[in-house]
């Protein structure tokens, strides 16, 4: 009975599983299948909808780390009536969360960055406001403002001041 005991009370002492690792790889893994699809197979993304499943996972990661990084809840922003409103800085695991969603979010902006055929263009009005937001929310690391900054400049800005025929 005593080491049925000693065996049970090891088991409930297991710490958790890494579940924001093993959800990080697991849209790391999906990124990664999608942009070899569109590479690879070009024929295959038509009739497969592929692109239209990268811009959905897209959008998704990105509104997770936003979702991670705001500071202040939609539900206090909402009672809050013009009122100055103070930011109130991220504690330490909201901190360690965005640290750990950074390499996922700046593999998504690179990503998207790649994408940038005109089929890709006519999502820009769907992602932009997340791009927006992304510039002005607390990060976790400065390595998604310097993707974010590469992707404006690389491809966002030429793609908003070029001149439509």
């Amino acid at each position: 009975m005593r080491s049925k005991l000693q065996k049970l009370q090891v088991i409930a002492q297991m710490p958790d599983p890494p579940l924001l690792r093993l959800e990080s790889e697991s849209y790391q893994a999906y990124l990664t299948f999608l942009q070899h699809l569109c590479s690879d197979k070009p024929d295959l993304v038509a009739d497969t909808q592929v692109e239209r499943r990268l811009v959905e996972l897209f959008q998704e990661v990105l509104g997770l780390y936003l979702e991670t990084a705001t500071a202040i809840s939609e539900s206090t922003n909402q009672n809050i009536e013009h009122e100055v409103s103070w930011v109130i800085p991220l504690g330490s695991s909201k901190r360690r969360e965005l640290a750990a969603r950074s390499p996922l979010v700046v593999a998504t902006l690179q990503a998207l960055s790649c994408h940038r055929e005109p089929s890709f263009e006519k999502y820009l009005r769907q992602f932009f406001p997340l791009l927006v937001s992304l510039i002005s929310c607390e990060h976790g690391s400065g390595e998604v403002q310097v993707a974010l900054s590469d992707m404006f400049s690389s491809w966002i800005g030429p793609a908003l001041l070029r001149p439509v025929c």
